[in-house]
C-alpha cells in the first residue's frame, strides 16, 4: 500500500491528482469515515481521484470561517486544529489527525464556514470540490443520507447546548442563577467540552461580578443624567457660543463641566475635578453639581455662593474628598465675566487680538476646610474672545512611552487654533492629544469647556 507521504508532490501550474491506484489505496485508508465510507470503494476512489493534492505548512489556514464551502478536505497525513475566534479569545474545538475528512458537510449544505482550520504540522490533502460530493450524493443515495445523517446528530448535539446555555444565561439575567446548573458543565458533551469550561469561568465571574456592575450602571446613569443640555447660540441671544465634552477614563468619572442661564439672562459655567476616582468620586460630582446649580440661582455673589456650596460639602464629607473648581458667570450683554478658581488648573483666555492671558487659581479647592473664604475675580470679554477650560485628564494624556502631553504642548495648540469654531477648536484639542496619545490608554477624565463671547462671526 502506498503511504500518503510517498504520493507525489504538488506541482506549481496545474494542480496535481492521484493516479487511480494511488487513489484506491488512499480510499482504503478513509473507508472508515461514517460519510465516506458509506461509498463503494470504486466510486470513493473516483471521488479522491477527482481532486487536488494540496498541501499546507504548520500555522497556514486550511479553512476560514465565513469562507464559501466550497470543497472538503480529505487529509493524508499531518494534523489540523479546528476552533473559533471570539471576542473573548479563541474556542478550541478539536484537533484532528490524518487520515481524516474536514469541510464535507459545509459542503454538502452550502452553508459558510462555521470554524476556522489550521494546521498544526505539514498537512498533504486531497482537495474534493462540492459539486462532485453532491454527485456522488445523487449517484448513491446512502452517501447523501449518511450526510444528512452527521447534520442532524450536530443539530441534535448543539440543540441540546444552547437549551442549556440560554436557560443558564436567562438565570443570570434574572439575578436567580443557581450555581449547581454549573454542575452539568464538569461533564460536557466532547464537542462542547472547551466551550463548556469557558462558560463555566464567565458564568462564576458574572456572579462576583453582578453587584459591582449594578453599581457601575447606576453611577453611569447618574451622571449621564447630570451633563446638561448643549446651548445654541440663539439660547445665549447670538452673543456667545459654547461647546463642552467630557470622557471618562472608566465607566464613571470625577469630572464635570455645566452650563445654564440664570433668570437674568447671565451664563453661568463651571468645570470641576474631584479627587478620587470610581463611584465615591462620581457621587461626589454629583453631589457639587447639583450644589453649584442651586445655590448659584439664588445667590447673585458668585463668591458667596462658592462659600455656601463649600459649607454643604463639608457637612456631609465622610469621605474627605474635595474638588478643584472654576465657576464663573458672564454678563452677555457687557461681556463682565466674574469668576472663582478654586484650586483648579490655570485657565486660559485667548484674546482675540492674539494675546493669551492665564487665570490662576486664588483660593482652595471647594470641600476641604470648613468656613473657608473664597474671593471672585473680575474681567472683561471683547467680541471674539475665548475662555478656555479644561481638566488635567487633557495635559497629562501620556504617549505609550509614558510622556506628557504638558502643559506648553497644550497651550502651543490652543493657540494656534484660536481662530477656529467652537466645535473645531474643541474637535482640535481633542485630535491633537489622541494622536499624541498613539492609541495609550487614557488613565484620567478628559473635559474641555469653550467659551467664545460675541457673535460667532467675531471669532473669525
Amino acid at each position: 500500500m502506498t503511504h500518503p507521504s510517498d504520493l507525489p508532490p504538488p506541482g506549481d501550474s496545474v494542480p496535481p491528482r492521484l493516479p487511480p491506484a494511488d487513489a484506491r489505496r488512499v480510499a482504503a485508508l478513509v473507508g472508515g469515515h461514517p460519510i465516506l465510507g458509506t461509498l463503494p470503494v470504486d466510486a470513493l476512489a473516483d471521488l479522491v481521484a477527482g481532486g487536488a493534492l494540496a498541501s499546507f505548512a504548520p500555522g497556514e489556514f486550511l479553512i476560514r470561517r465565513g469562507e464559501t464551502s466550497d470543497f472538503a478536505l480529505l487529509l493524508l497525513e499531518g494534523t489540523a486544529h479546528v476552533f473559533i475566534d471570539t471576542l473573548y479569545g479563541d474556542v478550541h474545538l478539536a484537533d484532528v489527525p490524518g487520515p481524516a475528512v474536514v469541510g464535507e458537510v459545509a459542503a454538502f449544505t452550502g452553508v459558510p464556514r462555521t470554524a476556522h482550520v489550521q494546521a498544526v504540522s505539514a498537512i498533504r490533502a486531497v482537495r474534493i470540490c462540492a459539486h462532485a460530493l453532491k454527485e456522488a450524493g445523487r449517484a448513491h443515495p446512502p452517501f447523501l443520507e449518511a450526510a444528512l445523517k452527521q447534520i442532524g446528530g450536530r443539530l441534535e448535539t448543539f440543540n441540546r447546548a444552547v437549551g442549556f446555555y440560554s436557560t443558564a444565561l436567562n438565570a443570570l439575567e434574572r439575578h436567580d442563577f443557581d450555581m449547581r446548573l454549573l454542575d452539568d458543565l464538569r461533564n460536557p458533551l466532547p464537542e462542547l467540552a472547551n466551550f463548556a469550561a469557558s462558560f463555566r469561568r464567565l458564568a462564576e465571574e458574572i456572579m462576583v461580578r453582578q453587584a459591582h456592575r449594578r453599581e457601575m450602571e447606576s453611577a453611569t446613569a447618574i451622571q449621564r443624567a447630570m451633563l446638561p443640555e448643549p446651548l445654541t447660540p440663539a439660547d445665549l441671544r447670538h452673543k456667545g457660543e459654547i461647546q463642552a465634552c467630557m470622557r471618562p477614563a472608566k465607566e464613571v468619572g470625577g469630572d464635570f463641566y455645566d452650563m445654564f442661564l440664570l433668570p437674568d439672562g447671565r451664563l453661568v459655567m463651571s468645570v470641576g475635578d474631584v479627587s478620587g476616582k470610581g463611584v465615591p468620586a462620581a457621587l461626589f460630582m454629583s453631589a457639587t453639581q447639583t450644589a453649584l446649580r442651586y445655590v448659584l440661582r439664588r445667590e447673585s455673589d458668585l463668591a458667596a455662593a462658592i462659600g455656601i456650596v463649600n459649607e454643604l460639602l463639608c457637612a456631609t464629607n465622610s469621605e474627605s474628598m474635595f474638588v478643584t473648581l472654576f465657576s464663573a458667570v458672564l454678563n452677555l450683554d457687557d461681556g463682565t465675566l466674574d469668576y472663582c478658581n478654586c484650586g483648579h488648573l490655570d485657565v486660559m483666555l485667548l484674546r482675540r487680538d492674539g494675546t493669551t492671558e492665564i487665570l490662576p487659581p486664588v483660593g482652595m479647592a471647594v470641600g476641604i476646610l470648613d468656613r473657608a473664604r473664597f474671593a471672585a475675580q473680575r474681567i472683561h470679554l471683547a467680541p471674539g474672545d475665548r475662555l478656555f477650560l479644561f481638566t488635567d485628564g487633557l495635559p497629562d494624556a501620556a504617549d505609550p512611552a509614558d510622556n506628557p502631553f504638558g502643559e506648553d504642548r497644550l497651550s502651543a495648540v490652543a493657540e494656534a487654533a484660536r481662530l477656529k469654531a467652537g466645535t473645531a477648536f474643541v474637535d482640535h484639542i481633542l485630535d491633537e492629544v489622541e494622536g499624541f496619545a498613539q492609541g495609550a490608554a487614557q488613565f484620567d477624565d478628559i473635559t474641555i469647556l469653550a467659551l467664545t463671547y460675541g457673535p460667532p462671526q467675531a471669532a473669525g
